[in-house]
């Protein structure tokens, strides 16, 4: 399946065609809030005071919700992106007492916390598992206070945030229950193991363990294309098709990340150095919804994928916020560029 060819003039003698061809799948990412669970051994922060090699051990139930993004395959029920956007989590008070007081005696009271993801939450499609490293906790209320060995303890995480990094390996599992019309719904169970310290003062230390367990579900559409046309009021509008006459096809408006009656200037020419060509390819505000290829021809009928090094910007789908230039050498010669965009 593809369109007729979208051809328009840039600078010098650099046009651009636009082909469509349809068949193969397409990840979705859909968001959804998170709860942390109820059940037993998890979300429990497992809190340590120590000094001069005396421990005291004492327990505090965590709670909360999480903002969270999942890019999902509705073809192999597979998660290939987890990332936690913001959270509020609260944590019971504690009291601890080191030999009876002589050594400390410290509270840790009125405790809350976010927790958010510090780069792409890359997970391993076949097996569910991500890095824990990649999500953070933030303790910013609450605060310990009391006496030590070392003097008076007096820590206030409003004023001093606390952060720490999960540990070891994370788990995210999504199955299947229900599939209506074009929507999929799956259930959501993820598990963070988590593990950080805090020194108090020298020779004092707080030592932070947990598991943080995850539940919660999402709606997903098996066909991302078709979902995006229920949702801009043009449903099972054509792939191929031009819903507004604008010149722009339907599907590459979806795919480059814009809404249905958006119209975008898919190329900005930016001239820098003679005989080059900067092509800007601004994606939407989400960043583009799938891979867009990009060739290059001299007659318009053979057609080459592009030197890599000549499209800066190696992520395909492009981030949120990001430009793509593809930066061409015209040498005088006529220069053809076209995107190639895969129907799911």
């Amino acid at each position: 399946m593809t369109t007729p060819p979208l051809i328009s003039g840039l600078s010098l003698t650099l046009v651009l065609s636009l082909m469509l061809p349809g068949g193969a799948t397409a990840q979705v990412r859909g968001s959804t809030v998170l709860t942390l669970s109820d059940a037993p051994d998890v979300n429990i922060l497992r809190v340590t005071l120590s000094a001069v090699g005396i421990e005291d051990e004492q327990d505090s139930d965590l709670s909360g919700t999480v903002d969270a993004i999942l890019e999902i395959d509705p073809a192999t029920d597979q998660v290939s992106e987890f990332t936690l956007k913001s959270g509020d989590l609260t944590a019971t008070d504690m009291d601890f007492s080191l030999l009876g007081g002589l050594i400390a005696e410290v509270s840790i009271s009125d405790i809350k916390g976010t927790i958010a993801t510090s780069a792409e939450g890359l997970v391993d499609a076949e097996t569910g598992q991500f890095s824990g490293a990649l999500h953070q906790i933030t303790l910013n209320q609450g605060s310990i206070s009391g006496s030590s060995i070392g003097g008076a303890v007096d820590e206030n995480f409003s004023q001093n945030p606390v952060s720490g990094a999960g540990s070891g390996t994370g788990t995210v599992a999504i199955t299947r229950t229900a599939t209506e019309g074009n929507i999929v719904t799956y259930d959501i169970l993820v598990v963070l193991p988590l593990e950080f310290s805090n020194p108090l003062q020298e020779g004092v230390d707080v030592l932070v363990d947990a598991t943080i367990q995850l539940e919660g579900s999402i709606e997903v559409p098996l066909d991302p294309y078709l979902g995006w046309t229920e949702m801009n009021g043009i449903p099972e509008a054509p792939f191929e098709g031009d819903h507004d006459g604008d010149g722009i096809p339907n599907g590459l408006l979806w795919a480059l990340g814009y809404s249905a009656n958006d119209r975008p200037e898919l190329f900005t020419p930016d001239l820098f150095i003679p005989g080059q060509v900067d092509l800007l390819i601004d994606p939407g505000p989400d960043g583009t919804r799938a891979p867009i290829i990009v060739e290059g021809s001299y007659d318009l009928e053979e057609w080459m994928l592009l030197d890599p090094f000549q499209i800066w910007g190696f992520e395909n789908p492009v981030p949120a916020g990001e430009v793509w230039p593809i930066v061409l050498t015209l040498s005088g010669d006529r220069s053809f560029t076209r995107l190639r965009v895969v129907k799911p």
